[in-house]
């Protein structure tokens, strides 16, 4: 009797979960994703619903925007497709600055199955001008708070495109104060400079290591080191020259404000850690005795800096403390800190009149945007601030381009409650879209203008262009491995004001961008899953933008170099593809570095006219992820590059069969490219000092850089400085390097 009396209760029991389950399964409800408490003048609302709902049932009764004074507005709706998003348009003149308006969707609406909504919906926010300043502290706060709480929603594990791959580039050419050519960092707009761990004058050259910058004559082969630059707690990652002064930019590991520790239930207390950048001024007209002459620092990680007429751009992103925001902390000023001895030895925050927001962004980091006048050196550096980030970013003469990921959060969260209520957490997946905001420079002043989003992502600062009043970019759409939504690769054309003119969609399905060359009238783009399409599009009229050619041969270019007007350098990777054993498609292979000149002087049939493949299996240089790297005489066709060189054999164990390498050279590799004669070795040059049965070349004896005064070339590694005689194509001289204080 007792087991049949609990199992009565076990079973009924059972029924109340169940039909408890079924009831809150289908509850329904409205949700404004990555709502925000302020939004432009002209902002339309999208509601999306749970169920598909009865548009009849929506009147100007059931849905209502009211203002301050609890007069309706007038607004009109739209639906999508299958009746769950709602969209509420604004008013034909807009929204009022700086009103509150509220909106309600009543409980009285309903499904198309007569069902209605479990709760009324509201949502407040005030209306703002189109790029707002930040007001106070309360304002901000808010800000941060709404935007944190939804990155919590999502638990998206971003993946990172900001790395910057390098594409294409023009060397900028200066004359050296010597008298004699000497190389420059090679840049992807001329007269724009970008920042490098080497530069040279022409007479002396400053090369930055992992926690100093060595000064050496380039005296040919009486070269000699004059002074090291080593500031403590400070280690360089990229400088520049400029007149009398250099300047290295990196990071400084000692806070400029005290340190603030956030308290948790499982760690009482603990130092909240803020990314810090450093500007270093020294002036060296004496190069044996440098002096430190100003000191520019903020919190924020450098995205990319430019130096153009005298002015020093900086863009940099600032991640707020999280867990300071999470303890509700009322103390705590989240803005940004900033301190420039050229006014002050004093820190301060950034003020408010210089921080702005984008209402219609989800970022919660901090856009520093900074510039400073080396030509005026009492003059304090500029830096404003917007609620956003940065990813990418390109400069014109008059413009810079910031690009920022955007991802896709709430496409995957509808495709999953379609028909159905589930928990609010959206499945990670690639950054769908990018968003690319322009700002004005005028002689060191940064000024916001427009914005627009491309579909896609870019691959590197070198897939945005500005030319002839026309700003174009390049973009993947997708992923491509994703067989139900293949990857496809676009190009896009825009005015000054960021309205678009022309598109070209869907080349090169399944494949991503590799590398972009805009030219005046032209565009050359790499694409690759198993073998290099090179296109090559028209962009003679930015409103029809048209493919004029391809070529497809093995391997992909991850860089782009103009070598004259009818020919194309690509540096890459060689591949080859390997059979499975499964019949699947074959699967690719890095084989080695690869060099090709492309011959386009009929772009309707582009043609591979060198090659040449350097090393074996995972071969590699910095030049196919980084531009810089790339070292072009400044009157021969003479080019070089840092590369690490293995060789690899096919080894059969039992039934495992597999492919092991072997290192054979790490060096400088100098080469003599040329339309008429094709690709040919000039000569290499290591500071290895043996490499026989190593696995990896010694870290302080690899080349980073090479740089030229004339006819002499000058390599540098950590450890020395080789002077070569590039006539006699022989090293004259060996310099030893100061040993570094430390490595990490």
């Amino acid at each position: 009797m007792k087991k049949k009396i609990w199992w009565i209760i076990g079973t009924s029991f059972i029924v109340i979960i169940s039909v408890a389950f079924i009831f809150f399964s289908h509850s329904i409800t409205a949700n404004i994703p990555s709502k925000s408490s302020y939004a432009p003048t002209f902002k339309d609302w999208t509601i999306h619903f749970s169920e598909k709902m009865n548009p009849d049932t929506f009147t100007s009764k059931t849905v209502t925007v009211m203002n301050n004074n609890n007069e309706q507005v007038d607004v009109s709706f739209e639906w999508n497709e299958d009746n769950t998003v709602l969209t509420l348009q604004a008013p034909n003149d807009g929204y009022n600055i700086d009103h509150t308006y509220m909106i309600t969707v009543s409980a009285d609406v309903e499904t198309t199955a007569g069902s209605q909504l479990d709760n009324t919906f509201t949502h407040s926010f005030t209306a703002v001008a189109k790029i707002p300043n930040i007001k106070d502290n309360e304002q901000l706060m808010t800000l941060l708070k709404e935007r944190m709480e939804q990155r919590k929603e999502m638990t998206v594990q971003q993946n990172d495109s900001s790395t910057e791959e390098s594409s294409s580039g023009d060397a900028a050419m200066d004359t050296a104060s010597s008298g004699e050519e000497a190389s420059t960092t090679n840049v992807q707009v001329d007269g724009i400079d970008e920042g490098d761990i080497i530069k040279t004058d022409g007479e002396f050259v400053y090369f930055a290591r992992e926690s100093d910058v060595v000064i050496t004559t380039a005296n040919n082969d009486n070269s000699n080191v004059l002074s090291t630059i080593s500031e403590e707690n400070f280690r360089p990652a990229e400088i520049y020259l400029h007149k009398d002064n250099l300047i290295m930019i990196g990071h400084k590991s000692k806070p400029i404000r005290e340190q603030q520790s956030a308290k948790s239930s499982s760690i009482e207390s603990f130092p909240l850690h803020r990314a810090q950048t450093s500007v270093l001024i020294y002036d060296v007209s004496d190069k044996s005795n440098p002096k430190q002459v100003r000191e520019v620092s903020f919190e924020g990680s450098l995205t990319a800096s430019r130096l153009m007429d005298g002015h020093m751009y900086l863009i940099a992103n600032q991640h707020p403390p999280y867990r300071i925001l999470e303890e509700d902390a009322t103390d705590t000023d989240v803005r940004p800190f900033i301190k420039d001895t050229a006014v002050s030895n004093e820190v301060r925050p950034l003020d408010f009149d210089s921080m702005y927001f984008f209402p219609e962004s989800e970022d919660e980091n901090f856009l520093l945007l900074g510039s400073i006048d080396l030509d005026n050196m009492d003059k304090e550096i500029a830096m404003e601030s917007y609620l956003g980030a940065s990813n990418q970013m390109y400069m014109s003469k008059k413009n810079i381009y910031i690009a920022v990921n955007k991802y896709n959060y709430q496409d995957e969260k509808d495709e999953n409650d379609a028909g159905k209520n589930t928990t609010d957490i959206a499945i990670a997946r690639p950054p769908a879209n990018t968003e690319i905001n322009q700002f004005k420079i005028d002689s060191g002043k940064i000024t916001y203008n427009a914005s627009t989003i491309v579909n896609g992502t870019l691959i590197n600062q070198f897939a945005m262009d500005e030319r002839n009043k026309t700003f174009r970019v390049a973009t993947t759409k997708g992923d491509m491995w994703n067989e139900k939504e293949p990857s496809t690769n676009n190009l896009y054309t825009f005015d000054l004001q960021m309205n678009p003119i022309g598109k070209l969609e869907g080349l090169a399905k399944d494949e991503r961008i590799y590398s972009v060359r805009f030219m005046d009238e032209v565009a050359y783009m790499v694409t690759f899953k198993q073998v290099d399409p090179l296109f090559v599009i028209d962009l003679k009229n930015p409103e029809k933008p048209a493919v004029l050619g391809k070529l497809k041969i093995p391997g992909f270019s991850n860089y782009l170099h103009p070598l004259d007007d009818n020919h194309v350098i690509g540096f890459g990777q060689n591949t080859k593809l390997v059979e499975t054993e499964d019949g699947r498609e074959p699967r690719v292979r890095i084989n080695g570095l690869k060099i090709s000149v492309f011959d386009v002087s009929d772009p309707t049939e582009p043609k591979e006219k060198y090659s040449e493949i350097i090393g074996q299996g995972h071969s590699y240089t910095e030049l196919n992820h980084n531009h810089n790297a790339l070292y072009k005489h400044p009157e021969d066709n003479i080019f070089g590059f840092p590369a690490t060189l293995f060789e690899t054999k096919t080894v059969h164990k039992g039934d495992a069969t597999y492919e092991e390498q072997s290192l054979v050279y790490e060096g400088a590799f100098l080469y003599n490219i040329t339309p008429e004669n094709g690709i040919n070795v000039k000569d290499t040059i290591t500071h290895q000092q043996e490499i026989k049965q190593m696995q990896h070349p010694k870290w302080e004896s690899e080349v980073k850089r090479m740089v030229s005064v004339g006819d002499t070339l000058y390599t540098f590694s950590l450890s020395q400085m080789k002077v070569y005689d590039m006539s006699e194509e022989y090293v004259t001289q060996t310099v030893e390097l100061p040993e570094l204080k430390e490595r990490y």
